[in-house]
C-alpha cells in the first residue's frame, strides 16, 4: 500500500505554527498542519513583536503589512500606585535590523495575515477541527489523527509540536518542564475603546501598586489590554463583571468600552529539558513559558522556528547532515532561558517598587540569567565580546539594487567583504554554496574594523569576523564543521 510522506508534520497553527509552516513551505518542502481547533484565534493572547521577528516575517513579504496593522510603542514605565514613574524605558523607532523595535498587534488580525500569506503555497496542506491521538516513531513518522469522529493517519520525514503550554508533543517524547517557581494569578482584561478618550495610546506602564500589581499596554487602534494580579485568598469566581468594571475604573468604563474578554490565568515560568528526540521537536510555548511581563512568549517561538526551519531545510535538501538538528536546542535553550528568566525578574522588579511605596524592602530571587540574549550561546566562531559575533547581523541597502541584504541572502550562507577574493576562497565558497558580497568600508565601518570578512548564517546572525584570508580559511572550515554542512 502507497502512502505520501510529508516532508514535515507541524501541530499546531497558532501564530508560531503558522510562522513555520509558511517559512518551510516558501522553501519548497511539503508541509502538512495539524490543528484542532478552527480558524483564528478568537481573542487577543500574545500581544507584541520585535525587529528580529519582523526580520523572519519579511522572509513571509508580510512584516509591511504587520507594521501597518500594529501601533507603536514609545515607552515602557515602571510607575507607583498614582501612574508617576520609578523607571522609564524609551524605545527607539528603528534599530540595526531596520525595524521598529517593538510593535503591538491584534492576534486575530496578526495571524489571518500569516495565513492569508500561506495560502498561496501548494505544498502546504492545513487539517482543521484535527486532532493529533497517537504518534509512532517509525520511519516515517506516523500521526494518528481524529477529525469529525474519523481516524487516519499521516506520514511524515519530521515532526514538529507547536501546541501550546499542554504539549501533546511534548508529552510523547517524554520531555520535562523544569520549573523556575513563579507561579502567579493574574487577570488579563482585552477591552477596545468605542470612543476617543484620554487614555496613553503609545506607552506601557507596569504599575507597582502595593495594594494589588497592575499592567496597561495600549494595543492597536482602540484595542486596550489590562492585567491585575490576584490578592491572596482572590479565586476567580471573586471576578464577576461588576468586579471587573471596578478594576478598569480609573481607565475605561461602561460608556465608553466594550470587554472583549476577562480571563485569570496562571503565569508560569520554566523550560523543558529536551526540545527533541529523533526527528520530533517542540518549539514556543510547548517548549518554554514565561510570565507576559516581556511581551516575549510568542517572539521567543518564532525565534525557535526560524532557527529549526533553515537546519531541517538543508538537511532534507541533503546539503547537511542530520548532526545539524543537534544544534536546535543547544542554541535555543539559552535564549529562552533568558528570556523567562528576564521575564521572571520583571515580575519581581514590579514586586520590589510595590513594596518600596509601602516602606519595606523585598529582595528578588536573583538577578536574572546572564547576559547571553541576543548572543549566541553556539553556533559562531571568534570572540563574541566584541559586541558583534553571535549576534543579529544589520539590514542594509545594496547600492546597485533595489534589494537589501536580507533579500540579497535568502536563506544562504554569506560572506561580506570589502576586498576583491583569492581564487581559492572563490572555489571555496562555491563548494559550500555560500553567496558572495561586495561592499565598501563606509557602509559597515563597525564590523570591518580590524576585519575585511564577515561571515553569515541564514538566520543572519554574524558566525565570524576575519582579517587575513586564513583566518578565513580558518572560519570556514569552522564553519564546516559546527553545521555538519556536505561539502
Amino acid at each position: 500500500m502507497s502512502y505520501k510522506v510529508f516532508d514535515i508534520c507541524i501541530i499546531g497553527y497558532g501564530p508560531v505554527g503558522a510562522t513555520l509552516s509558511g517559512l518551510l513551505s516558501s522553501l519548497g518542502l511539503s508541509v502538512l498542519v495539524i490543528e484542532k481547533n478552527n480558524g483564528v484565534s478568537p481573542t487577543a493572547r500574545a500581544i507584541n513583536t520585535d525587529s528580529e521577528q519582523l526580520r523572519t516575517f519579511n522572509f513571509l513579504n508580510i512584516a509591511p503589512k504587520i507594521i501597518a496593522n500594529s501601533r507603536k510603542i514609545k515607552k515602557v514605565h515602571f510607575t507607583d500606585s498614582e501612574f508617576n514613574p520609578y523607571s522609564t524605558i524609551d524605545i527607539p523607532k528603528e534599530d540595526n535590523l531596520g525595524w521598529p523595535p517593538a510593535l503591538l498587534f491584534y492576534q486575530p488580525e496578526l495571524e489571518t495575515i500569516i495565513r492569508d500569506s500561506n495560502l498561496k503555497y501548494k505544498n502546504l496542506k492545513i487539517l482543521e477541527n484535527t486532532k493529533a491521538v497517537n504518534i509512532e516513531d517509525t520511519n516515517p513518522i506516523r500521526v494518528d489523527i481524529r477529525n469529525d469522529r474519523k481516524d487516519s493517519r499521516i506520514y511524515c520525514k519530521y515532526l514538529i509540536g507547536c501546541d501550546g503550554a499542554n504539549s501533546f508533543v511534548r508529552k510523547y517524547i517524554d520531555s520535562k518542564l523544569i520549573d523556575f517557581g513563579f507561579d502567579q494569578d493574574w487577570i488579563v482584561i482585552d477591552a477596545h475603546t468605542t470612543k476617543q478618550i484620554d487614555i496613553s495610546k503609545d506607552e506601557a506602564k507596569q504599575i507597582c501598586d502595593p495594594n494589588r500589581l497592575q499592567t496597561y499596554v495600549p494595543g492597536r487602534r482602540n484595542h486596550k489590554r489590562f492585567e491585575f494580579k490576584l490578592l491572596k485568598g482572590e479565586t476567580k469566581k471573586d471576578f464577576t463583571k461588576k468586579k471587573v468594571w471596578e478594576l478598569l475604573s480609573p481607565w475605561i468604563n461602561k460608556n465608553n468600552s466594550k470587554i472583549e474578554r476577562a480571563v485569570v490565568y496562571k503565569f508560569h515560568a520554566c523550560i523543558a529539558d529536551k526540545w527533541k528526540d529523533k526527528n520530533i521537536f517542540i518549539a514556543g510555548d510547548a517548549a518554554h513559558q514565561m510570565p507576559p511581563f516581556l511581551g516575549a512568549g510568542m517572539g521567543t517561538g518564532i525565534r525557535d522556528v526560524f532557527n529549526l526551519a533553515w537546519k531541517i531545510f538543508l538537511v532534507i535538501k541533503g546539503k547537511a547532515n542530520v548532526n545539524l538538528l543537534e544544534t536546535y536546542q543547544l542554541e535555543r535553550e539559552p535564549h529562552a532561558n533568558w528570556t523567562v528568566q528576564q521575564a521572571k525578574l520583571i515580575g519581581e522588579m514590579m514586586e520590589q517598587f510595590s513594596y518600596r511605596e509601602k516602606g519595606e524592602k523585598y529582595v528578588p530571587s536573583n538577578t536574572g540569567y546572564g547576559e547571553v540574549f541576543p548572543h549566541l550561546a553556539n553556533g559562531y566562531y571568534g570572540d563574541p565580546t566584541d559586541g558583534l559575533i553571535a549576534t543579529p547581523f544589520c539590514r542594509f541597502n545594496l547600492d546597485s539594487s533595489e534589494k537589501d541584504s536580507d533579500e540579497y541572502f535568502g536563506w544562504n550562507f554569506g560572506l561580506i567583504s570589502k576586498k576583491k577574493l583569492p581564487k581559492e576562497i572563490n572555489l571555496i565558497l562555491k563548494k559550500m554554496n555560500i553567496k558572495f558580497l561586495s561592499v565598501n568600508d563606509n557602509k559597515l565601518k563597525n564590523y570591518f574594523k580590524d576585519a575585511n570578512y564577515l561571515l553569515i548564517r541564514p538566520d543572519k546572525y554574524l558566525f565570524s569576523r576575519s582579517r587575513t584570508n586564513s583566518e578565513l580559511k580558518e572560519a570556514l572550515c569552522e564553519l564546516e564543521k559546527q553545521f555538519s554542512l556536505i561539502t
